[in-house]
């Protein structure tokens, strides 16, 4: 598919993907099987789609979503049967040969396989920590994490709570501390139970 900036920007201009359960499953079918393409990045582009609007459709939209999910294990399976043939290829004494380090390089690219590999979010900005904290039970659901990235994850999503918890408190007794004082300021000193109220002139 050839991409040019005029056919990218018509595309994104005033309007918003559609999601067709049919073309879109098919599609994201054929691209996770094939060796060369298989994963989420190669589907957004022959989709023209945003990668945010990816992790949307598989929140709202089941079969797209375990399609993906069961599609991710085979791209990873055909990774792991590359790396068998690359193991079991006899070189030639003194021959250097980089396909190893490539197959280590697509593990990282597409599965994040690595020791220093990034974890990607699904995350809004201006969600609350709670809804952080869901999200990425989500994402953990799908297997997008290893054992080691989760809890790390928690760890700081639990700081996070724990920060938010203490400045809404915070605000709920500034809160009280005012109404104390429009209270005191409204209340007889002899007589705590009358409203002296608002004056009146003569």
């Amino acid at each position: 598919m050839e991409l040019t900036p005029e056919k990218i920007y018509t595309h994104f201009k005033g309007r918003k993907s559609v999601y067709q359960e049919k073309k879109h499953c098919q599609m994201l079918i054929k691209i996770m099987m094939n060796r060369n393409k298989s994963c989420m990045t190669y589907f957004c582009v022959e989709a023209m789609i945003a990668e945010s609007t990816f992790w949307l459709w598989l929140k709202k939209h089941e079969l797209f979503r375990d399609v993906y999910s069961y599609c991710k294990m085979v791209s990873k399976q055909l990774w792991y049967e590359e790396g068998l043939e690359i193991k079991n290829t006899n070189y030639q004494m003194g021959t250097i040969n980089y396909a190893m380090d490539h197959w280590k390089l697509i593990g990282w690219a597409k599965f994040g396989i690595s020791k220093n590999s990034k974890i990607r979010l699904d995350l809004k900005a201006g969600d609350t920590p709670a809804e952080h904290y869901a999200s990425i039970l989500e994402q953990a659901a799908s297997g997008d994490f290893t054992a080691s990235e989760f809890k790390q994850l928690m760890e700081a999503v639990n700081v996070g709570l724990n920060v938010h918890q203490v400045f809404e408190l915070q605000k709920q007794i500034d809160a009280l501390k005012s109404d104390m004082g429009i209270m005191k300021d409204n209340t007889n000193v002899d007589n705590p139970f009358s409203d002296k109220g608002i004056e009146k002139k003569d």
